[in-house]
Order: C-alpha cells, then structure tokens, then sequence
C-alpha cells in the first residue's frame, strides 16, 4: 500500500502552474512600476497593475487549492493500525445476524441454495450492474493491446 502511495506522490502541474504565473506576475509588476518611473502614462498602468495583481491572486488561489489536494502518505504504522482496527472480518461476518448480512450479500448478488439432501449450499454471483464496469473510463491501458 504504502509503495503504491510513493508512485504518485510526484509534484502536481497545478502547482507548477500556479508558482511559475505568480512569478511571472511579480515580474510584469515590477516591469510596470519601472515604466511609472520612467514616466508612462499612469493610468494605462495602473490597468496593467490591476490585471496582473488580479492574475497573481487567482494564482494563489489556485496554489492554495493544489497544496490542499496533495494527498497524505499513510506510513506503515498507521497502514498496519487501520487493517488491525478492522479485525477480523471473517469473524465478523459469521458472526453477524442473517438480516445485517442480507444487504451485503445483495450488494455483491449472491445467491445461496442449500440441498438438504445432500446437505451442500450452492452459491452464484452476479454482482450488481453498479459493480460491474464493462470499459476502463482511462481508455484501454494495455499497450500490447493495440
């Protein structure tokens, strides 16, 4: 699992993005405000300012909202901590009231038969239409496949 987390862990391009529009942003600022010193005509610039410092705050926005989207990396104890506080679950299931394991059983469309004959349960499976996917909504994954 936890390796699994490492292979994605690679920067986000939204990041990328947004840092490289910030500062191309505090560079046309300071480009602008050395025209006003230069003596361009102030009102022209202080159109440019305000488009860039508009363009510079949806920017931070934006590294904001990447920054939050950066998944946490789970370590080994706290992977190893969540399969143990979900014990046993073969346990629980057979444990569990019939009418509590119904809805699970339905979920995965499972059908139970029991011969009283020869006394063996037969079981089929047809999982919901939900569950089952017929294309990858990536596309097709397999480059020997084509």
């Amino acid at each position: 699992m936890q390796q699994s987390q490492r292979a994605t862990t690679t920067a986000l391009p939204g990041l990328e993005a947004a840092r490289r529009t910030i500062t191309d942003c505090d560079r046309r600022l300071n480009q602008y405000r050395a025209a006003l010193d230069a003596g361009a005509n102030p009102t022209t610039v202080a159109g440019w300012i305000s488009q860039a410092e508009a363009d510079k705050a949806a920017a931070q926005e934006q590294l904001i909202a990447a920054s939050a989207a950066r998944r946490t990396i789970l370590t080994d104890e706290q992977i190893h901590g969540m399969i143990k506080d979900l014990g046993d679950l073969t346990d629980r299931l057979l444990t569990a009231p019939a009418d509590r394991k119904a809805p699970l059983y339905q979920a995965f469309g499972l059908a139970l038969t029991y011969n009283m004959k020869k006394r063996v349960v037969t079981v089929a499976s047809q999982p919901a239409s939900s569950v089952y996917v017929r294309t990858c909504p990536r596309g097709d994954l397999n480059p020997h496949a084509r």
